[in-house]
């Protein structure tokens, strides 16, 4: 929201008001420069590009395909691909039509080769492949302490060996809080340290199950139909608040990565996510009191649309899930100490289809794979590898309608027998929307992209009515900006984002703040060696926060990005930051 003020503009923001101070065009001393280059208007060409994995039908993994072999049909139309590249081992192997040959590793008998003095043949030096990212998402709210350490143990020892290179991960728990345990490294010994600490975290699948214990006696004690389905009820719309939680997590985390480049990974590893929480309540109810009907219950509380919602985010992000349903080969849990005194049986096929379907779905949906009734995941993960390491990647240029809308995308190998997994849906997205992903994922994760220029400082804090007033000052260099001649002036247009996060991980609406730039015909040669210089100011609660920033020049489309980290003090002493890290 813009508002207009005797000095200038306001920008609201959910924490903080933004106000720029008489914002200004300061400048040091004049000094003389040379001719200034022409100017050029960049067009920003946008090329879809989806990641492929083939197989025969065995699962074997299919090499040598060509881009001639693929197909890919967009909202019903096929589509022209202009970009091919095929990845094997981690290395690119096929660039078009090109066919990329690395160069040999050098053996033990091999004579010293010296260093070379010139650039190497990019015909023969290895092309690099986009950096992967994986995020392990350890679900404690519905995982075992017993089946979260077994999978656990699979992925710590994978994750010794795999994460490295251009390969990073991080570890998530969720138990009704979001937890990073570790962010992004790309050390695999970190990374498996880690997860053995989560192995110490408590579990509340534990609790969960007693829960379910107590509400399958009460149901047995029930005198009549409707006691039992009002305590299931109860007990269901608890489950239901705890998945409305679980999916706000999922879709949190996914929506974090959004703006960050390359191929990015969810492992999600859980006991199962209900489609229908308490699914298996109601056909147990039914079997219970010799009753029709009740079963219709489980349609009252299905969450597919919401599960739909997380595949729709996870695809707008490039997001790829693979799902772990930690509690593999179980027994049926009709025989356990749980049941061993009720008076009906539970349906496990309902609830086993219940707990995995949406798996199946959020992973199929976005390009991965689910992996179920495995007590043994270290093959699972060797795929998951060999996902990223080895692929097919297609680009196209399709029509583009300019704003932000979902597109489905069917890719299909011309070869009988062979099979493709890859994402079904993708989220057209408009230039202002991947910067405003890109400044989101700022607060979470560094992005040193500054073509710009740019520098940001803070000042003191003032105090503020019952907050505080952090000066913020943001420098351009005028030779970075683009300026058109416009009569007597040169003119161009800044656009400033603005997002904040505070310690307790309250997030700002991100804020758009366009600037004009101009300057004096006659003054150009000396304003164009000194700064644009915008000034505002922030209020903010005592604390730590974390600001991340983007500024566009939109006559180029040229972007930098800047976070940093400023504490605010309710001491006198405390001292600003001055770093733009």
């Amino acid at each position: 929201m813009r508002t207009p003020l005797r000095a200038g503009l306001a920008l609201w923001l959910s924490l903080f008001l933004v106000t720029p101070s008489a914002f200004s065009q300061k400048a040091p001393p004049e000094k003389p420069r040379g001719d200034v280059g022409p100017v050029v208007k960049n067009v920003d060409v946008s090329v879809t590009n989806l990641d492929v994995v083939v197989t025969d039908s065995k699962g074997n993994r299919i090499r040598g395909l060509t881009k001639d072999d693929f197909e890919v049909v967009e909202d019903g139309l096929k589509q022209n691909l202009t970009n091919f590249f095929a990845v094997e081992g981690g290395q690119v192997t096929m660039f078009g039509d090109e066919v990329i040959t690395p160069p040999p590793a050098p053996t033990a008998a091999a004579a010293p080769v010296p260093v070379p003095t010139a650039v190497p043949d990019p015909a023969v030096a290895p092309l690099p492949i986009p950096k992967t990212r994986i995020v392990i998402f350890v679900d404690n709210l519905s995982l075992s302490p017993f089946n979260r350490n077994r999978v656990l143990r699979s992925v710590e020892a994978w994750a010794r060996e795999s994460i490295k290179g251009n390969v990073e991960a991080m570890v998530v728990t969720w138990d009704r809080s979001l937890k990073v345990r570790k962010k992004f490294t790309n050390d695999g010994r970190d990374i498996s340290d880690v997860l053995k600490q989560v192995e110490e975290v408590s579990a509340l699948g534990v609790q969960k199950a007693a829960e379910r214990r107590d509400v399958l006696k009460s149901i047995d004690e029930a005198e009549s139909e409707a006691t039992a389905v009002q305590r299931a009820r109860s007990h269901v719309l608890s489950l239901q608040n705890d998945l409305q939680f679980t999916i706000n997590a999922l879709k949190t985390t996914i929506n974090q990565l959004a703006g960050l480049d390359g191929r990015k990974i969810l492992l999600h590893v859980s006991d199962g996510l209900p489609q229908s929480p308490g699914a298996e309540l109601w056909t147990y109810i039914q079997d219970r009191f010799r009753s029709q009907g009740v079963g219709t219950y489980q349609f009252e509380f299905d969450a597919t649309s919401q599960y739909l919602g997380i595949i729709k985010e996870a695809n707008a992000a490039g997001v790829t899930i693979y799902a772990v349903d930690a509690m593999g080969l179980a027994d049926d849990s009709n025989v356990s100490a749980e049941h061993a005194t009720t008076k009906a049986r539970i349906n496990t096929f309902i609830e086993r289809q219940n707990l995995q379907s949406m798996l199946t779905l959020m992973s199929e949906e976005t390009g991965g794979a689910a992996f179920l009734n495995r007590n043994d995941i270290s093959i699972p993960l060797k795929e998951i590898e060999r996902d990223y390491t080895s692929y097919y990647s297609l680009g196209y240029r399709s029509l583009r309608s300019g704003g932000d809308r979902p597109h489905s995308v069917e890719v299909k190998v011309k070869k009988k027998g062979l099979r493709v997994r890859a994402r079904r849906t993708y989220q057209e997205k408009s230039f202002d929307t991947r910067i405003a992903e890109a400044v989101v994922s700022g607060l979470f994760f560094q992005r040193d992209d500054n073509p710009l220029g740019i520098a940001l400082e803070t000042g003191q804090p003032v105090p503020y009515r019952e907050n505080y007033h952090v000066p913020v000052q943001i420098r351009v260099p005028y030779s970075r900006i683009t300026l058109l001649p416009d009569g007597e002036k040169y003119k161009g247009r800044l656009l400033f984002y603005f997002v904040v996060v505070d310690a307790n991980d309250k997030q700002s609406d991100l804020v758009q703040m366009p600037l004009a730039v101009q300057i004096d015909a006659k003054k150009f040669n000396l304003v164009s060696r000194t700064d644009f210089i915008y000034e505002t100011k922030l209020e903010m609660l005592p604390g730590p926060h974390r600001l991340s920033l983007a500024v566009r020049d939109e006559i180029t489309n040229s972007v930098s990005y800047i976070q940093q980290s400023i504490f605010v003090s309710v001491l006198p002493s405390a001292k600003p930051g001055t770093s733009g890290r």
